[in-house]
């Protein structure tokens, strides 16, 4: 759940709905407004990376989701990849990792779990056209 007034969109991503109905999504939990409720202040990668307890709260938070990963890709289920949210303090993916997703790819990494990354641009819904298209190709990318 983002911070109320940064925000890009209501709800769900629109892109999410283009995405073919043989594809699941396993949502991560959300370490910010678990950690610190709905009505937390705007905070950045330097202060959630010095908040204390947080790291193992982020890694006991994403412990059920490993396991469930684990658990689909050890039953034959393809993992294609995960999402991230390019420029957020814990879901970036590709720039500068984000604290959160740091310890994800880290606990991934170490339960032999390799899963492409692609983040949703700071752009986007302004610029959907181009991240629907990277994102059709990285769901292709997985064929």
């Amino acid at each position: 759940m983002v911070v109320h007034g940064l925000e890009r969109a209501i709800g769900a991503f629109p892109f999410v709905k283009q995405i073919p109905p043989q594809i699941s999504l396993v949502q991560l939990p959300c370490p910010e407004f678990l950690h610190l409720g709905a009505n937390r202040p705007g905070m950045t990668y330097a202060e959630y990376q010095a908040l204390p307890g947080y790291h193992a709260y982020c890694r006991q938070l994403l412990q059920p989701t490993i396991q469930e990963l684990v658990q689909l890709q050890a039953d034959g289920v393809q993992l294609l990849g995960v999402l991230g949210i390019e420029d957020s303090p814990n879901c970036d993916l590709l720039k500068r990792p984000g604290v959160f997703m740091s310890i994800f790819e880290q606990l991934c990494q170490d339960n032999g779990l390799e899963l492409p990354k692609l983040a949703v641009p700071v752009t986007y819904p302004e610029n959907a056209a181009a991240f629907e298209q990277q994102l059709q190709q990285f769901l292709k990318s997985s064929d």
